[in-house]
């Protein structure tokens, strides 16, 4: 008779275990999707990035790789909102040594095609970007503007926004607003 007392207490008490368990992952599951439709779980987003003022350049004519073929060019960069209008004046002796270099880098084949153009803004675009970084003396700014893609691997990559030529500034699209090869 001992042995079915203890039995019935040993079914009765293991019995509370198991929905103690349910209990408790049922309201830390609630807590859990509390917290996400509050936001707490969720990280700080960077500021958005808007487009500020069109910088044109001068006309610029290289000879293209191979020798046989010039091109001629006119460029204008967007900016990233925010970006010294003085800081693109200043710098731009540089800016355009490295679009021209650049540019006579490139065979007539490489930017006849839209996405051979279309490469060639992006390049322009991470390179003038590279250049001004390295130029900055501000290291909040540079660390704020690294980026994953430089040089060519960003002129290879689809930024993520579809329209721009660049997911960083300050260069965030480039223009040909004239372009002409023979």
């Amino acid at each position: 008779m001992a042995e079915q007392a203890e039995a019935a207490a040993g079914k009765k008490g293991g019995g509370k275990l198991p929905i103690l368990i349910v209990l408790a992952l049922v309201l830390g599951a609630g807590g859990f999707f509390a917290m996400k439709m509050k936001g707490g779980g969720e990280a700080k987003a960077e500021p958005e990035v808007k487009l500020g003022k069109i910088e044109e350049l001068d006309e610029f004519l290289v000879n293209l790789s191979g020798g046989t073929s010039y091109l001629r060019a006119r460029i204008a960069l967007h900016l990233a909102e925010g970006t010294k209008e003085e800081e693109i004046k200043a710098n731009l002796p540089a800016i355009r040594d490295a679009i021209i270099l650049t540019l006579t880098n490139k065979t007539l084949r490489e930017v006849e095609t839209l996405d051979g153009k279309r490469k060639l803004k992006r390049e322009i675009a991470a390179k003038v970007n590279g250049l001004l970084e390295g130029l900055s003396h501000d290291e909040s700014k540079k660390k704020k503007k690294k980026s994953k893609k430089d040089g060519e691997d960003a002129a290879d990559a689809e930024p993520e926004n579809p329209d721009w030529d660049s997911d960083t500034g300050p260069v965030l699209k480039v223009y040909l607003t004239d372009f002409a090869t023979q």
